[in-house]
């Protein structure tokens, strides 16, 4: 009978010792979750430092850069004062009374502490309505000065990861893993 008793005793200190290995290991599963989800914010919150000091705002042929934009032309600043490149800029303008987007496309903008200045657009549309004060009379639609256009900057960082600053200056992460579009190829 001592023996029976000694087995079961000893059959439950090894259940106890499997429970409490068991409880270990999703312990430690846990901690390595947690570390590794710390890891991701830490890194993220490094690259969204650098991805802060991506701005733009709209020039007016009046102001600083009024060597570079011609009268009426729209044009926007740009300052990457990050430690990397970004890619893939997209500059958009918009003008809401005149129902007007534009869109200037740079391939990469570099660090720097002086902003470049990018006029013209690659593309533009008119959807929507139109304040009647902003029609012409011969119809066509007259945009607000350069300087009081809406910009907004899209970009993607070094990492990957796809960045929007909407024309109030709120940053926001659009998507992570993102390819880069490829170089335009050159033809003789």
């Amino acid at each position: 009978m001592g023996l029976l008793v000694a087995a079961i005793l000893a059959v439950l200190v090894a259940g106890g010792a499997v429970y409490l290995g068991w409880a270990a290991l999703q312990a430690a599963r846990q901690a390595a979750g947690a570390v590794g989800e710390f890891i991701a914010q830490h890194r993220l919150a490094d690259d969204r430092r650098d991805a802060e000091r991506v701005c733009a705002w709209a020039v007016s042929e009046r102001e600083t850069f009024e060597k570079i934009i011609t009268r009426g032309v729209v044009g926007a600043a740009v300052r990457n004062a990050g430690q990397s490149p970004v890619y893939d800029v997209e500059i958009v303008f918009t003008d809401p009374p005149a129902a007007w987007t534009a869109v200037r496309r740079v391939r990469i903008v570099p660090p720097s502490e002086q902003p470049e200045v990018y006029a013209g657009f690659d593309q533009e549309s008119t959807d929507g309505p139109v304040d009647r004060d902003r029609i012409n009379d011969d119809g066509t639609i007259r945009l607000a000065p350069s300087a009081d256009m809406h910009v907004e900057v899209r970009f993607t960082d070094a990492g990957g990861r796809r960045w929007q600053r909407d024309d109030q200056g709120r940053l926001n992460l659009q998507a992570e893993n993102v390819a880069r579009a490829p170089a335009p190829v050159e033809t003789a």
